[in-house]
Parts: structure tokens; sequence; C-alpha cells
């Protein structure tokens, strides 16, 4: 649920502040962090069934993605913000 909301800030956020695309960031550390403590568990538990783990290892990996386009979207906010670099 935390994830949901922070995905709804960052659609926001490219509508207003920077803040928001900060705080997607954080709820999809988060997400990332409980997502692979519940794959590692449910390795460990199941003898690591493959075929059911798939879908969480290519959620993981699309998060991974998505994290580095919307930090590289806020670092670009950020430095077009910043007063030392007005031309």
């Amino acid at each position: 649920m935390m994830h949901f909301i922070g995905s709804i800030f960052l659609l926001i956020s490219s509508f207003l502040i920077e803040v928001l695309v900060f705080i997607y960031l954080v709820t999809n550390i988060v997400h990332l962090i409980f997502s692979t403590a519940f794959i590692i568990d449910y390795g460990v538990s199941c003898g690591f069934c493959t075929l059911e783990a798939i879908p969480v290892v290519i959620t993981l990996l699309f998060s991974i993605y998505f994290w580095l386009v919307a930090f590289s979207y806020w670092r670009r906010l950020r430095w077009e913000n910043n007063p030392e670099n007005d031309d």
C-alpha cells in the first residue's frame, strides 16, 4: 500500500514539486527491502519454488529500474532548481 501511495506521489510530482519524487524513492526502497526479504524467506521455506518466485523477481527488477529512472529525474529537478546553475 505504501508503494502504491508513493507511485501516486510520483505521478503528481510531474505537476508539482520534487519532494514527491523523494517520497516515491523512499517508499520504493521500502518495497524493495520487503520484497527481497519475502523472496529469501519463501526460498528458504519452500526449497525455492522457481515458478512461483519468478513474478516476484521480475517485479523486483522493474522496481529497481523505475527507482533509477525516478532518481535521475529527481537529480535533474534538483539541478534545475539550484540557483547556482542559473544561466
